[in-house]
């Protein structure tokens, strides 16, 4: 993603869609230009540890995609609820493809198994977790295709809608740690 107002008003097209909305963020969540520059601006001038991307499908832009070091049970909002190893080399990545047309059909999958190839091989991850609200069953299937394994359910995790959700959180190590395990 960069700093310009095209790719900020592609976020701020994307995420009025009540289609997108459904799954992220939320369909009473406002969204408008100052907003979206808030809170992606620092992300992509690198000061903030998120990393914004748009995703690309044969060259137009289709959706968002984000990844960040998860360091401490604050980084990814887990309340003690599951048992991360920080010592480890650890990312959080989310994501949405805006189109319907470019869902249901493998895109997701290779876009996250894109993703997990640097995130291993470049950035040197140990685990990488997801966290779909558990009724994101579509989500949660792509998610599977891609090598993430459910850890645990926790409930009332995620405002969304003015509602606290539960969400189920996934994983997909490297095969490097997998062959040290």
């Amino acid at each position: 993603m960069e700093d310009s107002t095209n790719d900020y008003n592609l976020m701020v097209n994307w995420l009025s869609n009540p289609m997108v909305k459904e799954y992220y963020g939320g369909l009473n969540n406002a969204v408008d230009l100052e907003i979206i520059i808030k809170k992606y601006r620092p992300r992509v001038l690198s000061e903030s540890h998120v990393v914004a991307c748009i995703i690309e499908i044969q060259g137009e832009p289709e959706g968002y995609i984000q990844y960040y070091p998860i360091k401490s049970d604050e980084d990814y909002d887990l309340k003690n609820k599951i048992t991360i190893d920080f010592s480890k080399n650890n990312y959080g990545i989310d994501l949405f493809i805006y189109d319907e047309k470019n869902r249901n059909n493998g895109f997701g999958t290779i876009i996250i198994q894109l993703l997990l190839t640097y995130l291993f091989e470049q950035k040197n991850a140990d685990e990488v977790f997801i966290d779909p609200q558990t009724w994101n069953q579509r989500a949660i299937r792509c998610y599977e295709k891609s090598g993430f394994t459910p850890i645990k359910v926790i409930e009332k995790r995620e405002l969304f809608d003015g509602e606290l959700r539960d969400n189920l959180i996934m994983s997909v190590k490297s095969k490097k740690t997998l062959a040290i395990t």
